[in-house]
This record gives structure tokens, C-alpha cells and sequence, in this order.
């Protein structure tokens, strides 16, 4: 039968094909490479290629390979760099199912996307195939966007808005994004929560989440400290008195490490216990657990951090608590 091939020979087969049309792929601007499950990295690109293919497949912070896959990847020099990555798991149960055939469409209309003349990103904006994997979200203050709110796109959390925006470029220099038109959103012809939830993973791959128990661990951590949610995460129980810092790895934008999955069930776990939060800035979260401070008392903590900031650092004005028994989590009214 035409599949009937056990899952390490359809590996070899599938990691084949693309080493024999590597050059037919995109006249020379399309490179291939295979990274086998268990893969650990020593350069940093190779690094961030795990980490954020783990989150993105397995939403799992580790720095070992979780499976088999086959990436290609466009564009050279200042370009825009696209990768497109096949798993090898996936494909295969689309082998068992279907066939070759399947398999080869399922590349090919990747590879369609590969072929085109690099563009800007911005001019592309329209097809959602061509920037999905570039959208992320930034939180922001709901009252901040309140005038322009019918014309972006958002999830709104109470008085915090999850927008969504297109990383234009992101490098050591720094990052810039734009928000997305509701209008393109509606051109999509996807669903907004749709967009939104692949927009979250991006933006979890891209800025992990971390706890920092000291103020002063946020200032240039090793990256490894504070990886709470990893595999390998050495962060023990919270006592009931901690006041950890919830951002991400990037620390800018942080905040949005709240919303990512798992992350208020984690906190949760290594509280033992429900918890209140507070958004001191766009930037982190602090999390208080239950009973150990007054709601009123972390409220009105909140208030002077708020007034010390300028208005657009300012994420949220209410108290937020996390019930670990119902996993609801919502705004108090005080």
C-alpha cells in the first residue's frame, strides 16, 4: 500500500524530498534543514528555534527539540525572513490517512509562499497566510483606546484591551509594530478570537513568561531565571507573604504574560491558593496571595503606582483575582 510506511521511514522519505528540491524551492533565497526530536542547540538562532517551536507546538519552554521537523526558510540579507516549519507527526498522520498526496499539496502551498518576491511586510498586510505568524498583542489601557477602539482589533478584559498589532521589524536595535485595521481583520475572513488566540502563542514564543520574587531580578536577568512555566523550571512553592513580578523575558509589553495559556493556573499551583493581581504598568503583573493582604490595601497601592507613571504606562485600574477552584479570573469591585 502507498502508506503504509512506519513513522522513521516516512521521515527519511519526507527529509529526502526536500533535500532534492532544496535549489527548486525559491531560485536560492529558500533554505532546508531537518531538526530531529531531542535536538539541542549551541547557536543562539538554533536556540531560539526551540524554544519557540516547543511553545509553539507543544506549549512547553524547553531547550530540547519535542519532535521532528522539516523547515524551510525564505528571504536573505535585510529581508523579510519567513520559516516555514513542517512536523514531521503532523504529516504523517496525513500520510497514514490520505496518502503522499495530501503531504505534497499540504508543501506546496507553503512553498507558494516562499517563491514570492520579498515586499513589505505592510503591503501584505491584507493576506492573513502572509502575516499571521507576525501577529502579536500588546495590553494596553482600554480608556487609552477607547477613541480609536472601533477601528482596531482587541479583546477587552475588563478595563485592559489585548490589541493586536504586525511586528514590522524586530532586531537588537529594537522592535516596531503596527496596529491592525479592523477593516483588514474583516478581510481576513477569520474569526477575531481565532486571530487573537494565534496571535497570544505568537507573542508567548516570541516573549516567555518569567517570575521574579525580587525587584531587583528584573534588571538584565540570565535567561534562564524566573522560567516558571519550563520544563526544567527550578522555581519553587510562593509563600503566602511573596509579591512575585509577572512579565516576559522582554520585559517591554509584559503584562500580556498574564494572559498567556497555563499561566494563572501555574501561579495558582505554587501558591497553593487563589490569588489577587494587580497591573502595575503595561509592562508586569504583581500577584498577591489570597489572605495574605487586603484587597482595599493592594487597591489603593495601586492607585499611587498609577499616579506616579505617565498615563500611557498605565495598564489597569482595578484588582483582579484568580479563583483556583472555579479558574475564573476577573475584576473585584471595591
Amino acid at each position: 500500500m502507498e502508506n503504509d510506511l512506519g513513522y522513521r521511514e516516512f521521515c527519511s522519505q519526507f527529509d529526502a524530498y526536500f533535500r532534492r528540491n532544496e535549489r527548486n524551492f525559491g531560485n536560492g533565497t529558500v533554505r532546508y534543514r531537518f531538526f530531529p526530536k531531542g535536538f539541542t542547540a549551541v547557536r543562539e538562532p538554533d536556540m531560539e528555534f526551540v524554544r519557540d517551536t516547543n511553545m509553539k507546538y507543544y506549549h512547553l519552554e524547553s531547550d530540547r527539540l519535542q519532535g521532528d521537523f522539516a523547515v524551510l526558510k525564505s528571504g536573505k540579507g535585510d529581508s523579510i525572513q519567513t520559516t516555514y516549519c513542517f512536523s514531521a507527526e503532523k504529516m504523517y498522520r496525513q500520510y497514514q490517512r490520505y496518502g503522499w498526496g495530501r503531504v505534497w499539496a499540504a508543501v506546496e502551498e507553503n512553498l507558494r509562499y516562499c517563491r514570492q518576491e520579498d515586499i513589505g511586510i505592510i503591503g501584505r498586510m491584507s493576506d492573513y497566510r502572509a502575516v499571521k505568524d507576525r501577529l502579536v498583542i500588546r495590553p494596553l489601557c482600554y480608556k487609552n483606546i477607547i477613541r480609536e477602539a472601533g477601528n482596531c482589533v482587541y479583546r477587552r478584559v475588563e478595563d485592559i484591551a489585548l490589541v493586536l498589532y504586525l511586528m514590522i521589524k524586530e532586531d537588537e536595535s529594537g522592535f516596531s509594530t503596527v496596529k491592525i485595521p479592523r477593516a483588514v481583520c474583516e478581510r481576513w475572513g477569520e474569526s477575531v478570537d481565532g486571530v487573537i488566540d494565534a496571535a497570544l502563542v505568537n507573542t508567548h514564543c516570541s516573549a516567555l513568561p518569567r517570575l521574579y520574587l525580587s525587584p531587583l531580578d528584573c534588571i538584565r536577568p540570565p535567561y534562564q531565571k524566573g522560567a516558571f512555566m519550563a520544563a526544567e523550571s527550578t522555581v519553587g512553592p510562593l509563600e503566602r507573604w511573596e509579591i512575585p513580578t509577572v512579565t516576559t523575558t522582554k520585559q517591554v509589553n509584559g503584562a500580556v504574560a498574564m494572559f498567556y495559556p497555563g499561566v494563572k493556573e501555574r501561579i495558582a499551583e505554587l501558591y497553593g491558593d487563589s490569588y489577587y493581581v494587580v497591573f502595575t504598568s503595561i509592562h508586569e503583573a504583581r500577584t498577591h496571595c489570597r489572605g495574605a493582604f487586603s484587597p482595599r490595601l493592594i487597591l489603593r497601592s495601586l492607585k499611587e503606582t498609577n499616579q506616579a507613571f505617565p498615563a500611557e504606562e498605565m495598564l489597569s485600574e482595578k484588582v483582579f483575582y484568580y479563583d483556583r477552584e472555579k479558574k475564573s479570573f476577573a475584576a473585584l469591585v471595591l
